[in-house]
C-alpha cells in the first residue's frame, strides 16, 4: 500500500467532502433513506467502561461542569469509531501512518456524521490522535489501552471534554478494537438535536 503524505490526504478528504456536497445536488428524485442499522449489541467490556466513565462525569456533573449527571450508552455512532479502529486491527499495529485506502475507509466516517447530525448534535471524542507526520506521511495511534481504573478514566474523560460543547453530551458511543493482544478504547459522545 502506498503511504500518503499530508497534502495527499488533505486533498482526497476535501474532494470527498466536496463529493458529499454536491451528491444531494442531482436531479434525481428524491429516495427515502436506508432503514437505520439495527443497534450495535454491547460487550461486558463497553457496559464496565460506561459504569467506570460515569463515575468521573458524575464528579464533574457534581462540579457542574456538565450537564447530565450521567451518560447513556448509545452505539448510534459506534459505527463511525468503529471504521477507525479498524484500521488499526486491519494494519495489526496501534501506531499507523495512513494509506490512501485508510483515507478511503475515513471518507465513510464523513458520511455518517453527516447522518448522525441530522438528529444529535456531536461532541468530543478520546482514543485516537489526531494525525502527525514530519516526513510528510501521517501517522495516528490509539492513544488509551482499556482499563476502568480512575485515573485512567479520568484522563480519557478529559480527552473527551477538550471540545468545550462536550458538557452538554447526554450520550455516548464506545468501541474497544483488539490489536496486537492489547485492548484499546475508542469513544465519542453526543446529545440529542434541540429544536
Amino acid at each position: 500500500m502506498k503511504k500518503m503524505n499530508r497534502r495527499e490526504f488533505l486533498a482526497l478528504t476535501g474532494a470527498a467532502v466536496v463529493a458529499l456536497s454536491l451528491a444531494g445536488c442531482d436531479d434525481e428524485p428524491y429516495a427515502p433513506p436506508a432503514p437505520p442499522a439495527p443497534p450495535a449489541p454491547t460487550t461486558s467490556k463497553e457496559t464496565e467502561l460506561v459504569a467506570a466513565i460515569n463515575k468521573v462525569w458524575k464528579e464533574k456533573y457534581d462540579a457542574k461542569a456538565v450537564v447530565h449527571e450521567q451518560l447513556t450508552l448509545n452505539q448510534d455512532a459506534q459505527e463511525a469509531i468503529k471504521i477507525q479502529g479498524g484500521i488499526f486491527e486491519n494494519a495489526k499495529e496501534p501506531v499507523h501512518t495512513l494509506t490512501t485506502d485508510d483515507v478511503k475507509k475515513l471518507v465513510g466516517i464523513q458520511e455518517l456524521k453527516i447522518s448522525l447530525e441530522k438528529k444529535y448534535d456531536l461532541g468530543g471524542a478520546a482514543g485516537i490522535s489526531e494525525p502527525t507526520g514530519e516526513d510528510g506521511n501521517l501517522e495516528i495511534s490509539l492513544t488509551f489501552e482499556y482499563s476502568c481504573e480512575d485515573a485512567v478514566i479520568q484522563k480519557f474523560v478529559n480527552k473527551i471534554m477538550d471540545y468545550s460543547l462536550s458538557r452538554e453530551a447526554e450520550f455516548i458511543s464506545i468501541y474497544c478494537p483488539v490489536v496486537q493482544g492489547k485492548t484499546y478504547m475508542i469513544a465519542t459522545v453526543f446529545w440529542n438535536k434541540t429544536a
